[in-house]
């Protein structure tokens, strides 16, 4: 009888051990979002009293903010209501409505399921009515009226099928008629009056040939006679009345940076000489902010960022 009794306590410890090794294991391995992070290497954690203390090679710690945030255009401040996104962010422009769209390879933003396209309103929340799901990397949007024109690597967007360009509903997300059918990735969009300028790394647009550069009908969505030559991949396009100024990877006729004529789509005397891939450029009245992986334009030492004259030669300022 004792000998049965000591079994069964034996047993019964067996178990609880068992539970408590279980238990263990199955908690998540996935880290906490809540927890807080560092810019540099943790060598030493340890644990006292409900406090958490590290060591290491950083000098900030902080909120897990993610790969998008909003900043206080006074402090500075990162804006923590902004939702957080999981993955890379390419893409941003207003919603005319203190909102944003935002484009790139993530697959959630908050508490939604948003495959790298979003719609993130003024009052910082994800809107919930509004998820084209495209299939592929969004890398550019631009928004006209009711309607925001998106460039990518997708094939499909909005419930249609839709080659790397498409214009999407800005109230219900679905995509328009409108269907210009880019052979390849689009990474650069502006629009000027009636037309969509869109760069990238393509051939034709529409069944017409069209390499890196193409202008496009806002209503129809077909090409527009246009037709640049441009050596190499379109990476950003700004539009002046005058111009339109493209950043990329070409190098002739003009060296990362050029300058077209919006009616002649010939390349202007203006001619600045960049020594690395031009990815991002604004336009403040003559003044072309341009950033990128250089280190110099026309000889003159200028790491990642200059501003232009889009109207002098030598242009840089």
């Amino acid at each position: 009888m004792k000998s049965s009794q000591a079994l069964f306590k034996f047993a019964a410890l067996l178990v609880a051990l068992l539970q408590s090794v279980i238990h263990a294991f199955a908690q998540p391995s996935t880290p906490r979002d809540s927890t807080w992070i560092t810019n540099g290497n943790v060598n030493a954690v340890a644990y006292s009293k409900g406090l958490t203390y590290i060591g290491g090679d950083f000098t900030y710690v902080g909120p897990n903010i993610g790969y998008g945030v909003a900043l206080s255009p006074t402090t500075g401040a990162s804006d923590l209501k902004f939702p957080k996104v999981n993955g890379p962010v390419y893409a941003v422009t207003p919603d005319g409505a203190d909102g944003w769209y935002i484009g790139g390879s993530f697959t959630k933003v908050g508490d939604f399921t948003r495959n790298g396209l979003v719609h993130i309103k003024a009052d910082g929340t994800v809107d919930p009515n509004w998820d084209p799901n495209p299939a592929g990397t969004t890398y550019a949007i631009v928004v006209s009226g009711s309607t925001v024109y998106v460039g990518g690597s997708f094939t499909s967007i909005g419930g249609q099928q839709r080659s790397h360009l498409a214009a999407l509903n800005a109230t219900t997300g679905q995509a328009t008629s409108w269907n210009p059918n880019v052979s390849g990735v689009v990474y650069a969009l502006a629009i000027k009056g009636e037309t969509v300028y869109a760069g990238g790394n393509f051939n034709s647009i529409g069944g017409q040939s069209r390499n890196y550069l193409g202008a496009i009908d806002i209503t129809t969505g077909k090409p527009t006679s246009w037709n640049p030559t441009v050596g190499n991949r379109v990476y950003a396009i700004v539009v002046s009345d005058t111009l339109v100024i493209i950043g990329g990877t070409f190098g002739v006729p003009r060296s990362m940076l050029a300058a077209i004529g919006i009616t002649s789509g010939q390349p202007t005397a203006w001619s600045p000489s960049f020594n690395g891939a031009v990815f991002a450029l604004a336009l403040k009245g003559s003044t072309l902010y341009v950033g990128g992986g250089f280190t110099g334009s026309s000889g003159v030492p200028r790491k990642y960022i200059a501003a232009l004259s889009i109207y002098s030669n030598p242009p840089l300022s």
